[in-house]
């Protein structure tokens, strides 16, 4: 793993040689003027991609020797260290303010060419995007497609002032009209060109104003299909926002205030309930030969269809009454457009109508549903002083497909009500253990690790329950709270996640060992309740499930806070640009794209956001200032900022971090450079103050021999490759370094580092006889 890292980190020293580089320089050279040899095949060349690849029947050397050439022969120079492999080549050059990536891979007996330049104009570039098409301020239904290339939007003024004002506002952006096909007094059509693009715009009068349909051939549309999911997740974003702080805000009373009044219930003799004896409160369903019994009943009343009914329910667990509460608050029935309650399975359900008769009976058990009506059931029930008491039962079996099955049940329950009051269930609830265990095959997983946090599956809100091998990373877990990044969050540990729904059932299961992830939430038996921040229950395979001819079984139990819900006030935006997390660092929502690379102890993330510079400087700033994030603190006499670039530099909770950005008019790239002090210290590779530290590995099967200033050193076979405490480890004063290998066969390499204060410089001998250069600190 640690190789892998330090790979990696190579990697990026490659990508962030190409930096950022203005595209307004230049712009005499056009990518399709780069060099392509002959006999290339499979060219495409796309500015969605960033780059231009083609394949070649030459060897790795052979095409990196004639990129070498030709590109110096052009006015080309080296801007960056090559990175020489025995599979692939890659070369950075630089020409004015241009840059040029040349990776040259072994493929199908040749090679495989990409070239990435920066600084160059694309043969779109020349193409207007629908960006610059006019919108009036007063449009409304603002739909961008990018499938359809089709603008359209809505407008309170006439037809023929947004035909003369269309017609100005595309002139004055260098369209031509070229002519009106239709031009009537509730629809007009016409057609505008300029260079290789043309534009069909369509009127159509309406009562309330005028509606516009933009149709493009051959504009730029790249980029607007991020921009338009960037706008969607906004707008969606701020509509759940808005949701939450209505549900955070509500109280009961403004519930009260906004239900639909209902008509009073029928008017019946009494037939004194309270001296009646009291019934048990027992469902039971036999399914298929299986019996289920169901002894958590409650009752309710609902006005459905112009008739108060009384519904009756039993569970195997004890249900929450708060969303079905809030529904009968609001509409005094208990389905929505979403649909009724989601009940726990098995359950069993009677309704009686306003003469207390039972007329329907449901259930579901083992998968498989049936149901009762009418004639169909025997029994009788009272619904008296908010008290509801009887016996219902299935007169006959009743059957689905090849499936038999009875029910009954016997309730002397109270009656909630839209003014009831949830029940509380965990008041006097006693503490249980939190633990898990895990038997995939022949081997078994203690999950002695349990956290809960809220999370969003798809529009649903959840609770997640992780029961993990090894502790989760709390820092980065907490950071991404309240955020999209919450809803992906996963580590590579043995585990099992539970997903709890609002009514408390556990509507999926996600296991992860052994490298392979099982998803399932059948045959389980569940009893979780999330309440009042406490998360507290069990749930075990009732039979264990197989997987690639492996089986599984999970028993846990969990009793313990639900991260995040009692602080959600300290997480309300602190203003500006929206929050996302990743690796629990603040990056702004709607950025476009991670890049992360480095070592265990350096880690850079690039991204890049649509938003201007100063904007991005404040989102650093305030983000990290917040809290949210740990204890940062800027140093403010390292800040840097102008008008097209700024660096910040802050001291947290485990080292240091650089926000290094770079404007682009309305775009802003962003570089993120993380140092972890705790964990260089721990793998002894921390430099002390004022010091340097050179790292050096060899991953070859052999000793290897480096020169250093002149002083040749042996590398043992494999030293350092795996594990960092087994390769050669130094403390140096800071300053230039020669390193050279020479193999014992082909050519050698000699390089000069500069090794600064306070880092770590890796060099690794790799398997092709060159070495290469990382910053692990």
């Amino acid at each position: 793993m640690f190789r892998k890292l330090l790979h990696s980190m190579a990697a990026l020293l490659i990508v962030s040689s190409i930096g950022f580089g203005a595209p307004a320089v230049a712009q005499q050279m056009r990518v399709r003027d780069l060099l392509v040899p002959d006999g290339a095949t499979e060219y495409s060349m796309m500015k969605r991609r960033g780059d231009v690849r083609f394949q070649m029947p030459s060897d790795v050397k052979t095409v990196g020797k004639l990129y070498a050439q030709k590109l110096t022969e052009q006015g080309w120079r080296k801007s960056a260290r090559d990175n020489l492999q025995s599979s692939f080549w890659v070369q950075t050059f630089a020409k004015n303010k241009m840059t040029l990536v040349v990776r040259v891979s072994e493929e199908d007996g040749g090679s495989a060419v990409r070239l990435t330049p920066t600084g160059m104009m694309w043969e779109e570039d020349d193409q207007p995007t629908p960006r610059e098409l006019p919108i009036p301020d007063n449009a409304t239904d603002l739909e961008y497609s990018d499938f359809f290339e089709t603008v359209e939007f809505k407008t309170s003024s006439d037809l023929k002032t947004v035909q003369k004002y269309l017609i100005e506002e595309l002139e004055k952006r260098n369209w031509t009209k070229d002519k009106t096909t239709m031009d009537f007094d509730h629809y007009v059509s016409m057609n505008f060109s300029q260079k290789k693009s043309s534009l069909k715009v369509n009127l159509t009068a309406e009562d309330d104003g005028c509606e516009v349909e933009f149709r493009t051939e051959g504009m730029q549309w790249d980029g607007m299909k991020e921009e338009i999911a960037r706008m969607k997740q906004e707008a969606e974003q701020a509509k759940q926002a808005a949701t939450k702080i209505a549900a955070e805000t509500a109280t009961q009373d403004d519930m009260v205030e906004s239900s639909v009044p209902l008509p009073p219930r029928k008017e019946k003799a009494t037939q004194g309930i309270g001296q009646m004896p009291k019934l048990p409160n027992k469902g039971t369903i036999v399914m298929d030969g299986t019996t289920y019994e169901l002894p958590h009943v409650i009752a309710y009343e609902v006005f459905q269809y112009d008739e108060w009914k009384t519904k009756i329910v039993a569970t195997p667990k004890a249900v929450k009454q708060d969303s079905l509460l809030a529904r009968l608050r609001k509409t005094g029935n208990d389905e929505d457009d979403q649909g009724g309650p989601s009940w726990p399975q098995p359950h069993l359900i009677v309704v009686l109508n306003e003469d207390d008769q039972p007329r329907q009976l449901s259930l579901q058990a083992g998968g498989t549903p049936g149901h009762g009506s009418g004639d169909e059931l025997v029994g009788t029930a009272l619904v008296e002083d908010g008290r509801a008491r009887g016996t219902v039962a299935l007169r006959e079996p009743g059957d689905f497909f090849d499936k038999v099955y009875t029910a009954e049940i016997s309730f002397d329950v109270p009656v909630l009500t839209r003014d009831s009051t949830p029940v509380k269930r965990l008041t006097d609830a006693p503490k249980l253990a939190n633990s898990g265990k895990l038997v995939m095959g022949n081997r078994t997983y203690n999950l002695s690790n349990v956290v809960a946090y809220p999370m969003m599956f798809f529009d649903d809100p959840m609770t997640a329950i992780v029961f993990s091998e090894k502790p989760l990373n709390m820092t980065k877990l907490t950071a991404a709270l309240g955020r999209p990044a919450a809803d992906d969050y996963f580590e590579f540990t043995p585990q099992v996640k539970l997903l709890v729904d609002a009514d408390d059932n556990v509507s999926s299961v996600s296991i992860w060992a052994d490298n392979n992830s099982v998803g399932s939430n059948n045959d389980l038996d569940d009893a979780i309740v999330i309440e009042d921040g406490r998360a507290r229950g069990t749930a075990k395979m009732t039979k264990p499930g197989e997987f690639l001819d492996t089986e599984y079984s999970f028993e846990v139990s969990v009793d313990v806070n639900v991260l995040g819900q009692k602080a959600s006030v300290s997480r309300k935006p602190v203003g500006g640009l929206p929050a996302d997390s990743y690796d629990a660092l603040p990056v702004p929502q709607g950025h476009e794209g991670i890049q992360a690379e480095g070592s265990p102890f350096r880690k850079v993330i690039q991204t890049t956001v649509a938003a201007e510079l100063d904007a991005v400087v404040d989102f650093y700033r305030r983000q990290l200032a917040s809290g949210q994030w740990g204890k940062w603190d800027e140093t403010v006499a390292e800040t840097k900022i102008d008008l097209q670039s700024a660096r910040l530099t802050f001291t947290g909770p485990t080292g240091g971090l650089s926000v290094q950005l770079v404007g682009k008019g309305k775009e802003t790239a962003i570089t993120l450079v993380s140092r972890d002090a705790q964990a260089a210290k721990a793998a002894g590779l921390w430099p002390a103050p004022g010091k340097a530290r050179l790292f050096i590995a060899n991953e070859t099967t052999g000793p290897a021999v480096l020169t250093i200033n002149r002083r040749d050193y042996t590398i043992a076979a494999g030293a350092g490759a795996r594990d960092p405490k087994t390769g050669i480890n130094w403390e140096v004063a800071p300053g230039n370094y020669t390193i050279e290998i020479k193999p014992a066969s082909g050519s050698g390499q000699s390089e000069k580092l500069k090794i600064k204060a306070g880092t770590t410089t890796g060099v690794i001998v790799t398997s092709s006889g060159a070495f290469m250069k990382v910053d692990l600190y």
